[in-house]
């Protein structure tokens, strides 16, 4: 399970390191705006929801999955 975990830890790293060295300051600016943790962006105010999110969840497939 730890060489699991150290490989995604490695392949964010570097696919950020990758990002980063392709699209220089570009990928700063998109990186400030989000973030890897679910929701924490938005929390912070460095993203917003549309008003109309919830329209994404309300669709054929979701309610054949749930119901």
């Amino acid at each position: 399970m730890a060489l699991l975990v150290a490989h995604h830890l490695f392949s964010v790293w570097n696919g950020d390191r990758r990002l980063r060295e392709q699209h220089g300051e570009l990928f700063d600016q998109v990186e400030s705006r989000t973030s890897i943790v679910p929701f924490a962006a938005i929390v912070d105010g460095r993203q917003k929801l549309p008003a109309d999110y919830w329209t994404e969840w309300v669709r054929l497939p979701y309610a054949v999955i749930a119901g």
